[in-house]
């Protein structure tokens, strides 16, 4: 079989004895239990995108519902109709599980995939089909094993067991059981489908090897770990020389073979951890973490060697050109990183090629005009996006619309950590558009963002209406952390928006490493500030005009309801849920007193544990009062709802007045 899991004397768990002990419910109504959480558990089985914690999800979900002392989920391989252990929960033999490769329609498991039907079988160790498991004793225990079957495909096999004689599944726990392997591989099967989708978006088609977007994804993500470790990356760009005589002579066809052995070769020269990508045409990036100079330069000189030396079919020889830089040394941004690397690589065309060049910043004097080339084609670009989005920006009436253009059009030019557009409402500051790089701190999202004029960076910029470029946030005085995220080394720009002399909000921007923002992005986001505070307070506007309109109109729609009412039960209950309604309010209560006792006619909303802070509106037409609760536990009614409280209140007290005449 596969197979008797422990050797322990008695049972963990008998079904046999939970069926029978007194539960002080009857049975149909254990059973429809046990279908509700059924339902509940399918969502959250669905919900789980990440295969490990899908599996670890399964097992804990199917405990809930069926108690078991083992589980063991196979994956099956159809091609050669093999299953392996994927997960297992159990207190012995596990060394044994994951080295079974039961075969198709061998044991029980084998046989339930073979003839994809589900097993019960609650002496197991009896039953014909049984295989004992390789270095596992013939104990008794009871065992279902249900294939899990999407789409007309075998994915594989869920198997749970209860050890001992008294070991025993009842026909109700079966049932459960087939029915949570339904969604069971319904969610392996997406999780799956995902995983692949991702992988190939990762991935050149061509040879294999991660792509430009999962290039800068995942070295973003290692100089985030090399700045809060205080370790090392280095960057090697590689460009084979002379590629388009390849393709000419040759044709693309052997100019695809060719990038294939390359990057076979490539993969080959680097050690395990380091990471291999195709940036695009004949052009590749190295990502080496815990690398000095010292072993990036001998990597890329063995592997300027070996390329050298390899005769490739129907080519020959091949040379390439290697250019390297080193984060937290030369840049601690991607984009700064890459151009540093890009210009040793362009460097060592420059002086031969076949070369590897370490960046040294004294390069750009072998290419006279070269930087200031390249920040006259920036300011170029800078131009055009400000002259897109000014036009994006006039097409928008939503402030976190506006906010967000703002922050990806951003990203195009400035490769920032993480970006946030504020909006000042009082003293206080609120982020409208946010947008990080996806890491486990940017997740944290807008909630963690609010702050206060005069505090931190941003409510300095706020106070002061001038721009402030901090080189590290970890040197400034007056730089908050945002609570729960790692110290890092940061550079922070923070930009008001200005409605004459009023600030109306503030621009930020934050990016890995020391000094990464320089006088061109504080200019530029100075430009961007004009045009945003512009559309911002044109947004503002047009949303306050088209609010006071839907308020008018639901304060009318709310009389005329009234007004068909004649009852003064009626119109209690069409009060408090409109109250309900439009004041967002969790509970709202109305009162009449009659001999000095108030009671309550009318009640709309759930109640609640923790209740958030009563307010209470008199009825001035009549002698009575509404109580009403805020929709969470810690809010509070604004003034613009206090307001139209007061409308809604009066309106009410009118209606009531005249129903009680």
């Amino acid at each position: 079989m596969f197979g008797s899991l422990a050797t322990r004397a008695g049972t963990a768990f008998g079904a046999s004895d939970a069926a029978a002990a007194p539960s002080g419910q009857p049975l149909e109504l254990r059973h429809a239990d046990s279908y509700r959480r059924l339902a509940e558990i399918f969502h959250e089985v669905l919900s789980e995108q990440d295969r490990d914690s899908l599996l670890e999800r399964i097992a804990a979900t199917l405990a809930d519902l069926v108690p078991y002392d083992a589980l063991v989920i196979y994956g099956a391989d159809e091609a050669r109709r093999e299953l392996a252990p994927v997960f297992a929960r159990s207190d012995d033999y596990l060394e044994e599980i994951f080295r079974s490769r039961p075969l198709f329609g061998q044991g029980i498991t084998g046989w339930a995939v073979e003839h994809r039907l589900p097993v019960l079988a609650n002496r197991a160790h009896l039953d014909p089909r049984v295989e004992i498991l390789p270095g596992t004793p013939p104990d008794p225990e009871a065992l279902i094993a249900v294939p899990l079957v999407t789409r007309g495909s075998v994915l594989g096999c869920l198997n749970i067991y209860r050890l001992g004689e008294h070991g025993h599944f009842a026909d109700d726990e079966f049932e459960l059981a087939k029915r949570f392997a339904d969604a069971a591989g319904l969610a392996l099967d997406n999780a799956q489908t995902r995983a692949r989708l991702e992988h190939e978006a990762q991935t050149d088609s061509l040879t294999g090897l991660y792509n430009h977007r999962y290039f800068h994804e995942r070295l973003r993500s290692e100089l985030i770990r090399a700045s809060r470790t205080g370790d090392t990356v280095a960057v090697l760009m590689l460009d084979l020389d002379d590629f388009k005589r390849v393709n000419d002579v040759h044709g693309h066809g052997c100019g695809d073979q060719l990038l294939i052995g390359v990057a076979e070769m490539t993969k080959d020269a680097v050690r395990g951890s380091d990471v291999v990508c195709r940036l695009g045409g004949e052009e590749f990036g190295v990502i080496m973490t815990s690398c000095g100079a010292g072993d990036a330069v001998g990597l890329a000189g063995r592997l300027k060697e070996r390329l050298a030396g390899t005769e490739f079919e129907a080519v020959g020889r091949i040379t390439v050109s290697i250019g390297i830089a080193l984060g937290r040394e030369h840049a601690m941004n991607p984009r700064e990183l890459v151009a540093c690397a890009d210009e040793a690589m362009l460097t060592a065309k420059a002086r031969g090629k076949n070369k590897v060049v370490l960046y040294d910043e004294r390069l750009t004097t072998e290419s006279p005009g070269r930087a200031a080339g390249r920040r006259d084609v920036r300011s170029i670009a800078h131009l055009r996006m400000l002259q897109s989005l000014s036009i994006k920006l006039n097409r928008l009436n939503d402030v976190h619309e506006i906010g967000m253009a703002i922050a990806n059009e951003l990203r195009v030019l400035v490769d920032y950590h993480n970006c946030r557009v504020y909006l000042r409402e009082g003293e206080d500051l609120v982020p409208i558009a946010f947008r990080g790089c996806g890491c486990s701190d940017c997740e944290k999202g807008l909630g963690a963002l609010e702050c206060k004029v005069g505090q931190g960076v941003t409510g300095r910029a706020a106070e002061t209406g001038a721009s402030i470029l901090v080189r590290n946030g970890l040197e400034c005085d007056f730089a908050l952390r945002v609570p729960d995220t790692a110290e890092i080394e940061e550079s922070l720009l923070a930009v008001p928006l200005l409605s004459g002399t009023r600030t109306t909000g503030v621009l930020v921007m934050a990016q890995l490493g020391s000094g990464s923002f320089d006088v061109d992005d504080v200019q530029l986001l100075e430009v961007l500030a004009g045009h945003a505070s512009v559309a911002l307070e044109k947004a503002r506007q047009f949303q306050q005009t088209r609010r006071e309109a839907d308020e008018a109109k639901d304060l009318l729609c709310f009389s005329d309801a009234l007004l068909g009412l004649g009852e003064v039960e009626e119109i209690a209950r069409e009060s408090v849920r409109a109250f309900s309604r439009l004041l967002d309010a969790s509970e709202v209560s109305l009162y009449l007193r009659s001999r000095g006792k108030a009671r309550c006619v009318a009640r709309y909303g759930e109640l609640r544990l923790h209740k958030a802070e009563e307010l209470v509106a008199p009825l001035v037409e009549v002698n009575g009062y509404v109580s009403l609760r805020p929709g969470g536990p810690g809010d509070h009614f604004d003034a613009k709802r206090l307001k139209l409280l007061d409308e809604l209140v009066g309106r009410s007290s009118v209606a009531l007045a005249r129903a009680s005449r």
